[in-house]
């Protein structure tokens, strides 16, 4: 009786079988296809997106320097304290600080200038560069 789940050609060669597995490899390449563009797709953006923005550990990081050694005479508004005040420590908003350029203002946390002690031995060179990038995000001007 003939099996009619099966055809063979006279070679002995599984026709439908072939076509099947033909079928499949091309079903299994579309999706390695598209589970390769998807990722790259993923790849590209999120390396696009970080290109721009600081990281929000190092922000935070900046913050909790100036928490934790400056907001005594600058406040954590940035006007000055009553002991910054007496000290005359400048207010973190003037034009005076806020046209320091970054290496002017590392280089005053980490030497100290009139009454402000110097933090080169207190803070590692990360320390001082995030806090100076906190304060002129924080307190610069905004257009």
């Amino acid at each position: 009786m003939l099996d009619n789940r099966k055809c063979v050609s006279s070679d002995g060669s599984d026709s439908r079988s072939s076509g099947e597995a033909s079928f499949q490899r091309a079903a299994r390449l579309r999706s390695v296809t598209i589970v390769l563009g998807a990722a790259i797709a993923v790849a590209v953006l999120g390396f696009a997106s970080r290109a721009g923005a600081k990281p929000a550990a190092d922000d935070a990081a900046g913050e909790q320097t100036y928490k934790s050694n400056c907001v005594v005479c600058h406040a954590a508004d940035g006007t000055g304290s009553a002991t910054g005040k007496a000290l005359k420590a400048p207010d973190l908003h003037s034009d005076v600080v806020q046209k320091m350029t970054v290496a002017q203002m590392e280089a005053q946390v980490s030497d100290g200038k009139n009454n402000m002690p110097p933090f080169k031995n207190t803070l590692s060179k990360e320390q001082i560069e995030g806090v100076v990038a906190y304060v002129r995000d924080t307190f610069g001007k905004k257009k």
